[in-house]
């Protein structure tokens, strides 16, 4: 696969919207409901996530899964 891994992708995207609203990570990661350093995980691109955790991501950050998928193709 040409450029970044998925979970790299993913983290940068992630991690991008989260900043565009002003979320600190423990604001989202209490959303959530895990752990800040687990957020962290994932945006680091360190921690592979279930499509279900993925879906909570996006909807937390008002954000429809294929925007969220766009934004992962659109950074190969």
């Amino acid at each position: 696969m040409a450029g970044a891994g998925i979970q790299v992708r993913l983290g940068r995207a992630v991690k991008a919207a989260r900043m565009r609203l002003g979320y600190s990570q423990e604001a989202l990661a209490d959303e959530l409901g895990m752990h800040r350093t687990q957020l962290g995980h994932i945006e680091q691109g360190l921690k592979d996530c279930r499509l279900s955790t993925i879906v909570r991501i996006s909807t937390a950050l008002g954000l429809p899964l294929s925007q969220l998928f766009e934004q992962i193709e659109a950074s190969e």
